[in-house]
């Protein structure tokens, strides 16, 4: 009798359990297998793009040094928080605030760390990587997962912001954490219940109404 196929060791780097939940499944949807979770990396939620760049180096050089491949997969997420040079962004209605056009492009940088520790073919390298990188945040994505028609989504996490303000007046629509909240409200869900929700909803209607989704379903769907 063969033996069992092992399952993919899977790493998920992000900011806290609700999240890596969320991408782990959306993981086992695309690629219709299932994964051994590695060890907990986590962003410090609110943690500056240097940190997050330098963890995520940590991470890639624990599997650098291998020359075979390896049953290891790597999910490396982070926000993309209106940063620009995303290739996966949109157009703005106006003007960003002054600070957002001065950030840091954030996937080119992920994708500069990767090449630069593992090379630039990725057929090569020991393990799997997949950047998620929603515009604006993980919310947008789980919004769309669950309403792939809904409207442009707003830019910013909290009405209550004061960049929420300064960019839409001194009423601001409900931003992106405010929507996640109703939407669990709503649906008499927790947090964390209503993001496996999301990741249990088909892919394709929702990769479809978001680039940065589309690109990380993209690379899921390329590991070996």
């Amino acid at each position: 009798m063969p033996k069992p196929e092992m399952a993919t060791h899977l790493y998920i780097l992000s900011e806290g359990e609700d999240d890596e939940m969320f991408y782990e499944r959306l993981a086992e949807q695309a690629t219709g297998r299932s994964f051994a979770y590695g060890d907990e990396y986590r962003v410090r939620p609110g943690a500056n793009w240097k940190s997050v760049l330098a963890t995520s180096k940590l991470l890639i050089c624990r599997f650098k040094h291998w020359a075979d491949r390896q049953d290891i997969a790597v999910i490396i997420a982070v926000d993309n928080d209106r940063a620009p040079q995303h290739p996966g962004g949109r157009a703005y209605p106006r003007p960003l605030p002054a600070l957002d056009k001065t950030k840091a492009p954030r996937y080119p940088a992920m994708q500069q760390m990767l090449i630069e520790e593992l090379g630039p073919d990725a057929s090569k390298w020991p393990v799997d990587v997949a950047l998620a990188v929603p515009v604006e945040m993980i919310e947008s994505w789980v919004l769309k997962l669950l309403k792939p028609d809904r409207e442009d989504l707003p830019l910013f996490a909290q009405a209550s912001q004061k960049t929420a303000r300064d960019y839409y007046g001194k009423q601001p629509p409900p931003q992106l954490k405010d929507l996640r909240d109703e939407e669990a409200r709503v649906r008499n869900l927790t947090r964390a219940e209503l993001f496996w929700q999301a990741a249990e909803q088909p892919l394709e209607p929702a990769i479809q109404a978001s680039r940065s989704l589309a690109m990380f379903v993209e690379q899921l769907k390329s590991w070996r």
